[in-house]
């Protein structure tokens, strides 16, 4: 009897000390495996055999072979790799649009440059035909350099999308084998008794992948099924049930991909939760960086486009007639209206901008629900307003919202409004005939060289060629002239040399005062408004001089005018169209005084520091993600190092436990074979 129990217990004993090694070298082989984690044995007692003289111990037995793992160091690892891959995507696209902006030859800042030293040219010599083809040339220079640059930004936007979608269809088939592997550990679990350490570790290892991709969180279910989780609580898996994700494109725009959650009862746009991994890297490049400077890029350009054209209207070309828009304006520069596709009302509206200063590089989206309309700045969401109409004129934001036709609209319709995106890829130069560049000024002003005083006339300084004076385009209608009537008086005359009446300025109402208030003498009684008089002889200051247009009344004609000095009686100044001024470049210099003019910026920057400051933007962004990134993955290979003395092998311990498990297995082997000698001498000894 003792002998078999010492051949039974001998036989537990060589056979954990088999599964013991079997354990150690498949540590052994899986050492460089990714994402393996290392194997034990855990060995217990067997139930000892009860007798009267006590318990008496029956051998060893093998209760479980299980991984050695951690749940806190695995997340960790996951949520590290979810923030590194998210950062290495941001700086890859982000670093392509700095070396876009920066680019000496690329960049915009040497077309602009060029383009207003031509422009200085034609000031220097406004009849030169040569110095006018190069303010051409360069013009289209910069149109090109405008559209190359937002050609670039939508082909970043596309490469975008594209790698979106590919990592999109990767998250669906991570989420369809996690659902598929869960099924297979229960039933491997339900067949063992036991967890099956490979399976499990084949599911971290998707899991960990799914991290590279997007960031999620996870749960285990009481039976061993892992559920994931994305964005704001989206279950890609619970069990072995499996969502799916999209991309579609948006509502309001076709060029722009939204990520789309498959719901059972119905889908819906998650692109605003979705962070972590490469997906969000990838989203927070465009929301953050690309939409911002593309926008910021035709808000240069609808600056340019219209300070520039309303300089020029002011100025007149060769031909002696007012200057045109010189680049491309009206509805080619109107804000992009982008309806949602869902819409059910018949609204139709459009946006016009009032105010480049006040311009910003966000989009809007003017949605109408219960009774009121809501305008929100979508870069940093906030709400602008609540309207009970259509919020018509946004001062704050530069533009105004008009409603073109329609009669109905319906609640939850929504609109999406891009003021400055297609800026850059409409800009381009209407002038192509260089007698047409407008570098005069259309008024001239001169005294009579019969004059006898010292008084001077400034040059006309133009500000609105809309006004009815310059209606005929080629003429000033009336021409003026001022002709002084004394030292201290002139008068304004028209064409036919008539003088012109100006309204002296009304005199006010009168209190009456009383004797008392008087402090002694007759009272006086109160006097009546006077309505303003007409006037010839408008009263001037030697020493001060006067404007003399506007008139001192307040009549307009669109240009400034201004006498100094000191005049004599019968003195005439005229003021009249410049017909032939060829040599003329004052409208040259005010056109090449706009580089430098700080437009832009509620009138704090000029185009190329607006520029410069997106370059310096997009450069920070750039060296912050650089060093963010390069820190996270110092992180990341913290984690994965505290995973490893977790859960790594260790070939030097798994050598040494092979040692201690064979002299094991030998020595369990040594007690079978005593114990086989003595059932041989027992048997011996009945025979």
């Amino acid at each position: 009897m003792a002998s078999g129990d010492l051949l039974g217990v001998s036989v537990s004993g060589a056979l954990a000390s088999q599964r013991a090694l079997a354990t150690t070298g498949h540590n052994i082989a899986n050492a460089n495996t990714e994402g393996y984690s290392r194997q034990r044995v855990d060995l217990g007692t067997r139930t000892p055999q009860l007798a009267g003289n006590g318990a008496i111990g029956t051998g060893v037995t093998v209760n479980n072979v299980e991984r050695v793992y951690d749940d806190f160091v695995a997340g960790e690892v996951r949520t590290n790799t979810s923030a590194d891959s998210s950062l290495r995507a941001n700086y890859e696209y982000t670093s392509q649009v700095d070396n876009l902006l920066s680019d000496p030859n690329a960049g915009l800042a040497p077309a602009l440059q060029s383009f207003f030293s031509a422009v200085n040219g034609v000031s220097e010599d406004p009849s030169s035909t040569s110095a006018r083809q190069v303010m051409l040339s360069e013009a289209q220079s910069l149109s090109d350099r405008f559209q190359y640059m937002h050609n670039r930004f939508d082909t970043l936007r596309e490469g975008a999308t594209s790698e979106m979608k590919s990592v999109v269809t990767d998250i669906n088939d991570l989420a369809e084998s996690i659902g598929k592997i869960n099924d297979t550990i229960i039933n491997a679990q339900e067949m063992s008794g036991q967890p099956p350490s490979d399976l499990l570790d084949q599911r971290d290892r998707m899991v960990q992948k799914l991290s590279e991709l997007v960031s999620v969180r996870v749960s285990e279910q009481d039976d061993g099924r892992m559920n994931v989780f994305i964005g704001n609580g989206q279950t890609l898996v619970v069990g072995s049930e499996v969502s799916e994700m999209a991309i579609e494109k948006s509502r309001f725009d076709p060029n722009h991909a939204e990520i789309v959650f498959k719901g059972n009862a119905s889908d819906s746009v998650i692109t605003k939760f979705i962070s972590g991994g490469r997906l969000g890297g990838i989203l927070e490049f465009r929301n953050g960086v690309l939409d911002p400077a593309q926008n910021e890029l035709g808000r240069i350009a609808v600056g340019i486009a219209k300070t520039f054209n309303e300089q020029h209207r002011l100025g007149m070309d060769l031909e002696s007639k007012l200057g045109d828009n010189f680049f491309t304006e009206a509805e080619e520069l109107a804000p992009n209206i982008l309806p949602n596709g869902r819409n059910q009302g018949d609204y139709k509206i459009s946006a016009e901008i009032t105010d480049i200063d006040k311009l910003t590089t966000s989009d809007y989206e003017l949605s109408y629900r219960d009774g009121k309309y809501r305008l929100v700045r979508m870069l940093d969401d906030k709400l602008l307003g609540e309207y009970d109409k259509m919020p018509g004129h946004i001062e704050s934001e530069g533009f105004r919202i008009n409603l073109e036709e329609g009669s109905r609209i319906v609640n939850g319709d929504s609109f999406v409004i891009r003021p400055t995106r297609r800026g850059g890829e409409v800009f381009s130069p209407l002038v192509k005939n260089t007698k047409y560049i407008a570098a005069a000024s259309p008024v001239r002003t001169e005294a009579l060289v019969s004059n006898q005083g010292n008084a001077e006339i400034s040059a006309a300084v133009v500000e609105d060629t809309s006004h009815a004076a310059f209606a005929q385009g080629n003429k000033l209608n009336p021409p003026f002239a001022v002709r002084f009537v004394d030292d201290t008086h002139y008068e304004i005359l028209d064409n036919s040399g008539n003088a012109i009446p100006i309204k002296k300025s009304a005199r006010p109402a009168q209190p009456a005062i009383s004797a008392n208030e008087k402090g002694g003498g007759p009272a006086t009684p109160a006097e009546p408004a006077q309505p303003p008089e007409l006037t010839t002889r408008i009263p001037y200051d030697p020493d001060k001089g006067a404007d003399v247009f506007p008139t001192p009344d307040g009549q307009d004609y669109g240009f400034r005018v201004r006498i100094t000095g000191k005049p004599k009686a019968g003195d005439v100044f005229r003021i009249e169209f410049n017909k032939d001024g060829v040599g003329d470049n004052r409208n040259a210099l005010e056109l090449a005084r706009l580089q430098s003019k700080p437009v832009l910026d509620n009138g704090s920057s000029d185009y190329s520091e607006v520029y410069s400051q997106l370059v310096s933007r997009v450069g920070s962004k750039t060296h912050e993600l650089e060093i963010n990134r390069d820190a996270q993955k110092l992180l990341l290979d913290q984690a994965i190092e505290r995973k490893q003395a977790v859960s790594g092998v260790n070939l030097d311990e798994e050598a040494a436990k092979m040692v201690r498990y064979q002299n094991l297995y030998q020595a369990n082997a040594r007690v079978m074979a005593t114990a086989n000698k003595l059932l041989e001498e027992l048997i011996n000894a009945f025979r």
